[in-house]
């Protein structure tokens, strides 16, 4: 039978299920962000996103739904594109560089000469990999035997306000010249309307103009420019309120969020208890208008007592609705030892678990200071004598 678990293990982990600085915390160690991608981009992802300057960082479809993954007609069929494809794949966009430099990307940034294998196969994994994600969906266009490419769908995310979905397309020289451009258009958009679930797609260079696009672009850019901005400035505000350990500060940048309100409340409370010390502020850098990211480093307390030298960086994942704060999380690089020393300190003195961090609680600062007293015991039993070698 396992023991009662203690606030550390359960009550903090509902009100702190989101945050992490030096407020007790699951294993593994929050510092670790679940679901973080990283790696390169490939060349003909960026040139898409070219010609809207933003990147789109969403799940494109609702959870029910499952991207199509064959579709065959009698003149063609439909695949996602991946490490499979990279060969016919190649062989179709370098036939026609300059027709898809006009047509497609309208630039020079795809495709071009001088594309490599290595450049070939990031495309290939990068747009498997955004299939997967549900992020976007970029589909070959092959020949019923599909020995051969005529050209490429894509489904993807617009930066444009008001559309569930951008769908472009492109399909080599040879291709266009033979009239399946338009086919393709025509079949394409009523595929869209029957087997998707968006009820507004935009098809930017057909079903809308270049210059209509462009400028519904340019107004997007300068409203989401003015967006940032001013949720920049609530973001900073809200990193002074929480430093300030007065709750009453905090709670006007809170009125409209969240159940992680409550959490951030609670672990506000614990770093007064904790006595943060803000020793390096990074800027709070948004990935989005309504997604920034605040990293503080901190001095605190508990730490302090594992005299490891080290100081904790707390990073704040605010997300806002339009220019209000819908919901805070953070995320931390805490070391191993501390989560060691919280464990010894819920085996060992059973007295604070019963106290201050009680099980259900609402006395965040008592319970910092109870569990630094309860690390430097720990440390004195487990480290003295070793510290210095």
């Amino acid at each position: 039978m396992k023991p009662r678990q203690s606030l550390i293990f359960s009550a903090l982990l509902a009100l702190l299920a989101s945050c992490s600085g030096d407020a007790p915390k699951p294993t593994p160690p929050a510092g670790v962000p679940m679901g973080e991608v990283v790696g390169e981009v490939s060349e003909v992802q960026v040139a898409l996103e070219e010609q809207e300057e933003e990147e789109i960082n969403t799940t494109l479809i609702p959870s029910g739904f499952h991207a199509p993954t064959l579709i065959e007609t009698p003149e063609f069929k439909l695949v996602p594109l991946g490490p499979e494809l990279v060969d016919i794949d190649y062989e179709a966009y370098m036939s026609s560089i300059e027709h898809l430099q006009e047509t497609f990307t309208r630039s020079t940034s795809w495709p071009h000469e001088g594309i490599t294998d290595e450049d070939a196969m990031l495309d290939m994994e990068t747009e498997q990999a955004r299939f997967e994600n549900r992020e976007s969906f970029a589909y070959a266009v092959l020949t019923p035997d599909g020995s051969r490419e005529r050209g490429c769908v894509y489904v993807l995310p617009s930066s444009v306000e008001g559309y569930d979905a951008r769908v472009s397309m492109w399909v080599t020289k040879a291709e266009f010249d033979a009239g399946f451009n338009e086919e393709l258009y025509e079949w394409t958009t009523s595929w869209i309307a029957s087997d998707w679930p968006f009820e507004k797609v935009v098809y930017p260079g057909r079903g809308t103009d270049w210059d209509t696009w462009d400028g519904m672009v340019a107004e997007q850019k300068a409203k989401d420019a003015a967006l940032t901005s001013a949720n920049t400035k609530t973001a900073e505000g809200f990193i002074d309120a929480f430093y300030s350990f007065d709750p009453e500060k905090l709670r006007p940048f809170l009125t409209n969020a969240d159940e992680t309100a409550e959490r951030i409340f609670y672990y506000q409370g614990w770093a007064e208890g904790g006595n943060y010390i803000v020793l390096e502020r990074g800027a709070c850098e948004a990935e989005s208008p309504t997604q920034f990211d605040c990293p503080i480093t901190v001095q605190d307390d508990p730490v302090v007592a594992l005299k490891t030298g080290f100081n904790v960086t707390d990073t704040f994942h605010i997300k806002f609705e339009g220019n209000e704060i819908a919901s805070v999380k953070t995320s931390s690089n805490d070391q191993p030892i501390y989560y060691e020393a919280r464990k010894w300190v819920e085996d060992n003195m059973p007295d604070v678990m019963a106290g201050p961090c009680h099980e259900g609680g609402n006395t965040p600062g008592d319970c910092a200071r109870a569990m630094t007293e309860g690390y430097k015991k720990f440390f004195a039993a487990t480290r003295e004598g070793t510290a210095s070698e």
